[in-house]
């Protein structure tokens, strides 16, 4: 999967889950996530986790 493909499957699952897109959320290390090997699911439960998480790293 090349990053772009796997940048819109994160994209994707952050509007599913949260209703937002990734260019909503404060800048991330989406690079370093899939230069690892992480699967879209393994960075956005990893990087974003609960709907509270979201809310502090959002709201602060």
């Amino acid at each position: 999967m090349s990053f772009a493909a796997w940048m819109h499957q994160v994209d994707l699952l952050c509007f599913a889950w949260y209703g937002l897109s990734i260019r909503d959320l404060p800048d991330m290390n989406f690079r370093d996530a899939f230069d690892d090997g992480a699967s879209p699911e393994e960075f956005m439960e990893g990087e974003l986790g609960t709907l509270s998480d979201l809310s502090r790293l959002m709201f602060g």
